[in-house]
C-alpha cells in the first residue's frame, strides 16, 4: 500500500470568488481554479464575457455588478454565499504626469484598486477565520514598487492596496486566513499589445526585459494557485513579484 501526498494545489468543495472575472487576467484564472476542483464565481461589469465563462464551463455562476458602488459589494458578498478563497482582481490603470492628474482621477484609482477590495474583504474575512480557512489574494502592480513618472495616482492606489494586505494578514494570523498581494508588471494583453507590437515597445522590451520578453495575462495562474491553496498556509502578508525580471532594474 502507497501513500500518496495529499492535494496540496487542489481547491475540491472550495469556492472561490474573482473580481474582473471578464478581464484578461481574470479569463485566464476561472478555467484555471475550475480545473483543480474550485467552484468558481466570476463578478464584473461587462456581463457578455461572463456568460461565454459560463457557458465554457470555466464559471460556476457569473454576477454581474458595479463594485464601486458600495451596495453592490454588499449584494455580491450576499449573493457568493461562503467564500472560501477571494481574488480581488479589479483593477484601472491610468497614466498622466502628475500635473495632469486630477483629484478626479486620483479618486477613481483609490476607489476601483482599494475600496472594492477593502470593502469585500471586510464583508468576506470574518466568516473565513470563522470556519478556520480562507485565503485572500490582492492583485496589486510592480509599479507600486518600482514607479514610473507617469503613474502617480494608479501607483498610490496599489501602494496602498499592499498595505491594506499586510494589515489584514496580521488581524487574521493564526486564524487560518492568509492575505497575500500578487505584483504582476507590463503583460502583453490586449491593452498594450499595440504598444509592445511598436518599434517602442520592442526597445522597451529589449532594455528592461531580462527575458527579451513580455509574459501573457496566464501568467499569474501559477502564482494564483499557489496564493490560493493549502501549499501556501505559511505564506502571509507577503507581495509575490510577478514580472519576469523587469523590477531586478
Amino acid at each position: 500500500m502507497t501513500n500518496t501526498p495529499p492535494d496540496l494545489f487542489g481547491l475540491a468543495s472550495k469556492t472561490v470568488l474573482v473580481t474582473g472575472a471578464a478581464g484578461s487576467v481574470g479569463r485566464s484564472l476561472a478555467p484555471a481554479l475550475t480545473a483543480v476542483g474550485a467552484r468558481v464565481i466570476g463578478v464584473d461589469r461587462n456581463k457578455a464575457p461572463l456568460a461565454e465563462l459560463v457557458d465554457a464551463g470555466s464559471l460556476a455562476e457569473a454576477l454581474t455588478s458595479d463594485l464601486l458602488n458600495p451596495e453592490e459589494v454588499e449584494k455580491i458578498a450576499v449573493q457568493a454565499g461562503p467564500v472560501d478563497v477571494l481574488i480581488n482582481n479589479v483593477g484601472l490603470g491610468t497614466a498622466h504626469l502628475l500635473r495632469n492628474t486630477t483629484d478626479e482621477e486620483l479618486s477613481t484609482a483609490l476607489e476601483t484598486n482599494l475600496w472594492v477590495a477593502f470593502r469585500l474583504t471586510r464583508a468576506l474575512a470574518p466568516a473565513m477565520a470563522h470556519r478556520g480557512w480562507g485565503r485572500i489574494v490582492n492583485v496589486s502592480t510592480v509599479l507600486a514598487l518600482h514607479p514610473v513618472p507617469t503613474v502617480s495616482a494608479y501607483a498610490a492606489s496599489k501602494a496602498a492596496l499592499i498595505g491594506f494586505t499586510r494589515a489584514v494578514a496580521l488581524e487574521f494570523a493564526g486564524r487560518g486566513v492568509c492575505c497575500n498581494v500578487l505584483a504582476p508588471g507590463y503583460m502583453d494583453g490586449a491593452k498594450n499589445a499595440e504598444y509592445f507590437d511598436s518599434e517602442v515597445g520592442h526597445s522597451f522590451v529589449e532594455r528592461f526585459m531580462p527575458t527579451g520578453s513580455v509574459p501573457p495575462p496566464d501568467s499569474l495562474v501559477g502564482p494564483s494557485l499557489f496564493l490560493s491553496s493549502e501549499m501556501s498556509k505559511y505564506v502571509t502578508g507577503q507581495v509575490l513579484i510577478v514580472d519576469q525580471g523587469y523590477s531586478i532594474w
